[in-house]
């Protein structure tokens, strides 16, 4: 218990600490809060697309049918618990029924739903398993549908523009077109660049690309806090109910959802089939609700203050969410 507390306090502070550098640059007013739509467009359209590739392309494991299969039922539960999360995330906000309480209400149902399985997911898959190849490639699978459901249900979330939601957006949004490079790359790895024996090198461009991918996210909510008050980040019953969904009910929804299929013994040669979706939906609420927030017009101090306290938040509850799936 006492490992794995440590383990993930010291993974969130050292996401925390990457904050760090965009508060101290806001308050010096050596950053400008206009800037930051620009940054949310870098991290969007080339960072995050570039971790997938990364996870797949980087150092892969030998594709096989089995392995493929076992992707397809990943996709499935990811579809499935971000749509039973959402579900959740609207009956518990339904009370927020003024026009003017809209905008707050849609960033709360974001935050329910939406967990930061990429690059705090990815992290915590890799230290459970020693860096086992084939659950890295069931988290990276998850995105798949979970950046699918992220691009078109997230995105209507915060704009409420129906053309959000279209198979254009589903299948062309950048999340989703780097992890179709990544598997293409990983299925066909005679045309994979980043994993040539000779130019070793060529690794770098996803890895150091990918590897921005936390970093900027945190210090976009950096900038952010610096202009929210200790009343805005501590004091809204509201945010600490949407951190509740996030944090607790959305993993009990997945787990739920995978028990079945547990106790039935039908993946126990390849557990994290199972265990891969339900640390996703324990993570803590998606990055992207800040990026968003600054792309679309959205509830900007609103939405870092909802993602900041439910990552703080997410340091107590993680380890038990761990030990019991590692039970």
């Amino acid at each position: 218990m006492l490992q794995i507390l440590t383990k993930v306090c010291l993974i969130m502070l050292v996401l925390l600490a990457f904050a760090v550098p965009g508060f101290l640059l806001k308050k010096f007013k050596l950053v400008q809060s206009e800037s930051l739509l620009s940054l949310a467009n870098i991290l969007l359209y080339v960072c995050q697309p570039m971790l997938s590739v990364k996870a797949f392309a980087v150092n892969p494991i030998a594709p096989s049918g089995g392995l493929l299969l076992n992707f397809l039922w990943v996709f499935l539960f990811a579809g499935a618990a971000v749509l039973l999360s959402f579900g959740a995330s609207k009956l518990v906000f339904l009370y927020m029924k003024k026009n003017e309480e809209r905008q707050k209400r849609d960033v709360l149902v974001f935050i329910g739903t939406f967990s930061n399985c990429a690059f705090v997911g990815i992290p915590f898959v890799d230290m459970f398993t020693n860096g086992n190849a084939e659950a890295m490639m069931y988290i990276i699978v998850f995105s798949v549908a979970f950046n699918i459901l992220l691009w078109t249900l997230g995105a209507y979330l915060i704009t409420q523009d129906k053309k959000q939601i279209s198979v254009k957006k589903a299948l062309l949004n950048p999340c989703t077109v780097g992890c179709a490079v990544g598997l293409l790359l990983f299925c066909v790895p005679q045309i994979n660049i980043f994993n040539l024996a000779a130019a070793p090198e060529l690794k770098q461009i996803a890895e150091y690309t990918g590897n921005m991918t936390a970093p900027l996210s945190m210090m976009i909510v950096g900038v952010r806090l610096a202009d929210l008050s200790p009343k805005e980040l501590f004091c809204d019953g509201r945010l600490y109910l949407a951190s509740f969904v996030r944090l607790v009910l959305s993993f009990g929804l997945t787990y739920l959802l995978i028990l079945p299929f547990k106790l039935a013994g039908l993946f126990d040669d390849a557990p994290y089939v199972l265990l891969a979706p339900v640390i996703a939906m324990s993570m803590p609420p998606a990055a992207s609700i800040v990026a968003f927030a600054e792309k679309y017009g959205g509830e900007k101090n609103f939405a870092a203050a909802a993602y900041s306290l439910a990552t703080l938040l997410s340091v107590v509850t993680l380890p038990f969410v761990l030990l019991l799936i590692t039970l």
